[in-house]
């Protein structure tokens, strides 16, 4: 895995030196997402070990949330860089004991919940394919991606509160791909990445539609998902967003 990320490393800074005579395009987008959560949290502290699902026994809800995108194309070399914080929020009475951080909270315990994650990532796409036909495009390549996942849990009740952190530097390979028509004024791309190891997984997909009516800048709608577990020593937490989106996009 080490050698084929470092290969595809230099593949794209061999792009990059080759691209003053080609194309250069920047840009930025911001999406509003309207994700559906899914949240599992296993805890062990002082052999006391215990779990809860942060939506059926804490009461977490859904949130909407904002996300942003910088970008810059040089000939078949994409960089990106992207920032998606994500907080929700629980408050409930307690149907059942749950234990977390070696702490216990009774049943009838009213207890307040955070759950925060931000994530940053950053994105080389190095495109093996970039066809054009007449007012049409098309481009498929490799993605080689880190996202950096830093995330919190904490619970809270009127007789105590736990707070655990989890972060981590992952990396991810994936694949790219989009086809243009009019001149790009109505796209569509495809980004999709993932890595497993030791427990632990990052799988991330991005399926959106731009439309450009005018120069420089274009609406989209799109569908995202990213399905995260990480496993430190003394927490599990497994994390699903997915849902559709609107954003916007200026580019020049």
């Amino acid at each position: 895995m080490r050698r084929f990320l470092v290969f595809l490393a230099a593949l794209s800074v061999a792009g990059v030196a080759s691209a003053p005579a080609m194309a250069v395009e920047v840009g930025a987008r911001a999406v509003y997402w309207f994700p559906d959560l899914t949240a599992h949290v296993k805890t062990t502290d002082n052999n006391v070990t215990g779990e809860f699902d942060a939506k059926s026994d804490l009461g977490v809800g859904d949130e909407n949330f904002l996300s942003g995108e910088a970008f810059l194309r040089a000939g078949n070399v994409h960089f990106r860089v992207g920032y998606t914080p994500v907080k929700f929020d629980g408050n409930k009475q307690l149907t059942r004991q749950v234990v977390f951080a070696g702490q216990t909270f009774n049943v009838n315990d009213n207890v307040i919940s955070h759950l925060d994650v931000k994530m940053i990532d950053g994105e080389l796409q190095f495109d093996l394919l970039r066809p054009n036909f007449a007012a049409a495009s098309a481009n498929l390549g490799v993605i080689v991606k880190v996202k950096y996942v830093d995330g919190s849990v904490e619970i809270r009740s009127s007789a105590s509160t736990k707070t655990k952190d989890f972060r981590a530097p992952v990396p991810m390979v994936g694949l790219g791909a989009g086809v243009g028509l009019l001149k790009n004024m109505l796209r569509a791309d495809v980004r999709a990445a993932g890595i497993a190891y030791s427990g632990n997984h990052l799988y991330e997909g991005d399926a959106f539609l731009t439309f450009s009516p005018i120069p420089f800048f274009g609406v989209q709608g799109g569908y995202r998902i990213i399905d995260l577990k990480i496993d430190e020593d003394d927490i599990v937490a497994s994390l699903k967003l997915k849902g559709p989106y609107l954003g916007a996009e200026l580019s020049f």
